[in-house]
């Protein structure tokens, strides 16, 4: 019989910056992690040979996923899911 875990995952990015957000996990009530710019976009802004801006939508990537199981892993992506960015807020 596997074990049931309760596990909350919380983002607070936001625009214009939205991959520079706190992500925080809970597990059976402990925090687990905290970390602020812990995520980056595989979106991209650029400028073409008038200067006007483009920019890239992409998905939010949690840079620390490796060091965490399957069960977490797939919890924080689809919290991030509703996130897409490049928002062009860091250029």
């Amino acid at each position: 019989m596997s074990e049931m875990r309760n596990i909350q995952v919380f983002y607070d990015g936001k625009y214009p910056c939205t991959c520079m957000g706190t992500l925080r996990i809970v597990e059976d009530g402990q925090e687990i992690y905290c970390e602020n710019y812990c995520c980056s976009s595989t979106g991209s802004v650029w400028f073409d040979s008038d200067w006007d801006e483009h920019v890239e939508e992409g998905s939010l990537v949690w840079n620390d996923a490796d060091k965490f199981d399957a069960v977490i892993q797939s919890i924080v992506e689809d919290c991030l899911e509703e996130y897409h960015v490049c928002c062009g807020g860091c250029v």
